[in-house]
Parts: structure tokens; C-alpha cells; sequence
């Protein structure tokens, strides 16, 4: 019996290792990898000018929300949509002038991106788009499967 519980643990131990190794060396990938070989130079400066200036409004909408606004957004007590709901409440006019003006902003930054692909460029992307679905959806369903075996394990270690 202490030789299967040390096992677990060597197991247990092995697995988390194998965890933070994957997660540490997703952190170092660019975001966009593989894109480079479906994109241009350009297409790819201007992705990046695209995402810089994306990132810059909502740093300036962040820095617009007041103390009671950001409260809310910390709130853990509430789940995403009622923080959403409960935050959206609170807007201003400016505020939400802004998020509007943001939103059309990106509407029409995306439509140029689209325009600046090849019909070859696009059918690449939309494969390569389906093979991230299906990878992040095995990947799901291994979750669940490993989430399933610890219960059951726990649950047969409980009745021992």
C-alpha cells in the first residue's frame, strides 16, 4: 500500500513537472507563431502596428475607470457576465464613447488586415485556424479525462 501511495506521488510529482515545463515553454512562443511563413514583412508590421495601437486604447480606457469602477472589475464574488453587466452600469457617456469609437476603430483595422490577403494567405489561415480548434478541444477533452481519473482515484483512495 505505501509502495502504490509513493508511486502516486512519484507520478503526481512527474506529471505537474511535465505541466509547468509545457506552460513555461508556451510562454516563450511568440503568440503569432507559424504566421511568419503565411504573411508578409508588411502584413506582419502592420498585425503588430494594429495590436500596438489596440493595446494603447484600452490602457487609456483602463486609466479611465474610477476607483468605484475598478472595484467591481476586482470583484471575485461576482462571475464574468455579472461583472460586465454591473460594470457597463456604471459607464459614462465618455466611456462609453469610447469603447464605441474602439470598437468601430477595430471593425475598420480588421476589414484593412482582410483586404491585404491573398485568397491563398486566407485559405491558409482558416486551416491553420481549424487545426488550433481541434488541438485546443483534444486538449480539453484530456483535461477531462485526467479530472475524471483523479476523482475516481480519490474517491477509491477515500473508501480504503
Amino acid at each position: 500500500m505505501k509502495f502504490l501511495q509513493s508511486l502516486c506521488t512519484v507520478i503526481t510529482l512527474f506529471v505537474s513537472v511535465i505541466a509547468i515545463a509545457q506552460d513555461a515553454d508556451q510562454q516563450q512562443k511568440p503568440p503569432n507563431k507559424g504566421m511568419e511563413k503565411i504573411l508578409t514583412p508588411e502584413q506582419l508590421a502592420l498585425l503588430k502596428e494594429q495590436n500596438e495601437l489596440v493595446k494603447s486604447q484600452r490602457e487609456t480606457f483602463k486609466n479611465s475607470l474610477s476607483d468605484e469602477q475598478l472595484a467591481i472589475l476586482k470583484n471575485k464574488d461576482l462571475n464574468r457576465r455579472e461583472r460586465r453587466e454591473a460594470l457597463r452600469a456604471t459607464f459614462s457617456q465618455d466611456q462609453l464613447d469610447m469603447l464605441d469609437a474602439h470598437k468601430a476603430n477595430v471593425k475598420v483595422l480588421k476589414e484593412s488586415f482582410r483586404e491585404s490577403l491573398t485568397d491563398e494567405q486566407k485559405t491558409k489561415l482558416r486551416k491553420r485556424r481549424q487545426g488550433m480548434k481541434e488541438k485546443k478541444q483534444q486538449l480539453n477533452s484530456k483535461k477531462g479525462q485526467m479530472k475524471k481519473r483523479m476523482k475516481k482515484k480519490k474517491m477509491k483512495n477515500g473508501k480504503n
